[in-house]
């Protein structure tokens, strides 16, 4: 991956080559761009960790990624300096109270609902990935759409990601 240091970030390079793998980066992109605050990745991956690490350099502003699996911390590690690794991740509800931008994209996937849950009322913006019915018998997210004022689906085959917020009118 190869930005230009001399410049903000692009949609267009934020954009570049997404698949189902990646398809939060369309809703994260609208929730960085609708916020000004530190962002928290919960789950840490190609599809996500450089990117939003690139727009946080570029933007200045705070990002805080975390990961249980230590191999997929030990591949995003040298992304930015602020990745973790933790074994619990109530870490993350006790050192940010109220993030801009919270992605969920952790493992195991059926914790996803908890922060939606948790962080309704605490995150500005949150963005889910997996969030399509056929996976709702597992991650469950899909109950806690009544808990938000505003909620968008991105709908793609396969896997699908969310957008929520009670804060931000991002439909």
């Amino acid at each position: 991956m190869n930005f230009a240091n001399s410049r903000a970030m692009l949609k267009e390079e934020f954009l570049k080559g997404i698949t189902n793998f990646d398809n939060h980066r369309h809703l994260l992109w609208e929730a960085l761009e609708k916020t000004t605050g530190d962002i928290v990745e919960c789950g840490v991956g190609m599809g996500s960790t450089p990117f939003l690490a690139q727009y946080c350099k570029d933007a200045g502003r705070k990002l805080f990624s975390y990961e249980n699996n230590l191999e997929w911390f030990e591949k995003c590690r040298h992304f930015h300096g602020n990745v973790f690794h933790i074994t619990d991740w109530n870490v993350v509800a006790e050192k940010h109270l109220t993030p801009s931008v919270l992605f969920l994209d952790e493992a195991p996937g059926e914790h996803r609902k908890i922060f939606l849950d948790l962080f309704k009322l605490r995150a500005r913006i949150i963005v889910a990935h997996d969030t399509e019915p056929a996976a709702d018998h597992g991650y469950q997210m899909r109950q806690h759409i009544p808990l938000f004022k505003y909620w968008k689906d991105f709908e793609s085959e396969g896997a699908w990601a969310s957008i929520a917020s009670n804060f931000i009118d991002i439909r």
